[in-house]
């Protein structure tokens, strides 16, 4: 790993670079944009570069035992926190301070990686507040998160912020292709649907395993005459936001290929080449594929806000659900 395999953050990038040249590296730092788009992976990047033993002018040789140990997760003195179920709790935070109260045992500095700070219940916040307003030497602590929002002011005042920004459809294509392989049209046609998130797209090539696209036009087939208790029953397979975005994604691939066979019935437009007699076949059932979409879209859209991931599917179920019955009596009538 180096910096210039960071893909898509050349601002970002530069400002810690300049920093680690210049010897003037801050003890707390905010990475904050869209999901999916290389804050925890330049926070280990960066985690490298103040430990690595060959460390020269900001760059880190990404092989050495500091450089591996951290790329495992494996760094004595290097820890990543993430959310216990909803929150980053009080204890969580109190184990950073803890630990934090010890010199590094390996390298020059300890570091501490807080994803999704924005999850910080306010004790957690608080307590966290207390150890930024006199950090301990040798130590750097940095915060992920979607936006500055939800965030404590006073928190947001001791870290040095720097925005990550969406990735572009092209990058996330040609990232596709050079990395995993994939082939260009289908890397093109995935990464419209990435929303700028590299790892969603990633999970979406992967989950283009008939496997999993299995498991959602299942779930569409029973979609269209069912009470909404039997439509909300559909859910309890789908836990867990992540995985709950990957198949709202998945369900705007699908719907997305539906409105492509509606407007121009060209099969080499399609991301779902492979069932292409499926989509002939579903084709008229979801008419018009649009507004099924824009019903899709504003659920992802809801769940980038942080809306509740299974009580927001429910309500997407239903609202397809709700949208197919009535077409379907649009057309009998």
């Amino acid at each position: 790993m180096s910096w210039e395999e960071i893909v898509g953050q050349p601002v970002a990038i530069r400002q810690l670079q300049k920093a680690l040249k210049r010897n003037r590296v801050n003890h707390a730092y905010l990475f904050y944009g869209p999901e999916g788009v290389g804050k925890r992976t330049t926070a280990r990047s960066l985690a490298q570069a103040l430990n690595c033993a060959e460390q020269i002018s900001g760059e880190f040789c990404g092989h050495c035992r500091s450089c591996r140990l951290i790329a495992e997760g494996k760094h004595p003195d290097v820890a990543e926190v993430s959310r216990s179920g909803t929150n980053i709790r009080l204890k969580q935070i109190q184990e950073i301070a803890r630990q934090a109260q010890y010199r590094p045992t390996e390298g020059p500095w300890k570091v501490f990686v807080l994803q999704e700070a924005e999850h910080l219940n306010g004790e957690a916040a608080n307590h966290l507040l207390k150890i930024l307003e006199e950090p301990p030497d040798q130590t750097v602590f940095i915060l992920t998160a979607r936006a500055t929002f939800g965030l404590l002011e006073t928190i947001l005042s001791r870290c040095q912020q720097i925005r990550f920004q969406a990735l572009t459809e092209r990058g996330i294509q040609e990232i596709l292709v050079r990395r995993f392989s994939a082939e260009p049209a289908r890397a093109k046609q995935i990464a419209l649907v990435a929303e700028g998130s590299l790892s969603l797209a990633q999970e979406l090539l992967v989950n283009q395993q008939k496997s999993f696209r299995g498991e959602v036009l299942e779930l569409l087939s029973r979609l269209g005459n069912q009470s909404p208790a039997s439509v909300i029953a559909l859910t309890e397979g789908w836990t867990g936001t992540e995985r709950i975005k990957v198949l709202m994604a998945g369900l705007s691939m699908w719907f997305r290929d539906l409105l492509v066979w509606q407007k121009t019935g060209d099969a080499e437009l399609l991301i779902n080449q492979d069932c292409l007699e499926l989509i002939k076949s579903q084709a008229p059932v979801w008419y018009p594929a649009g507004k099924f979409l824009r019903i899709i879209q504003q659920a992802r859209r809801k769940l980038e806000q942080h809306a509740n991931g299974q009580l927001l599917l429910e309500v997407l179920l239903l609202e397809l659900n709700e949208a197919r019955l009535k077409e379907h009596l649009v057309k009998i009538g």
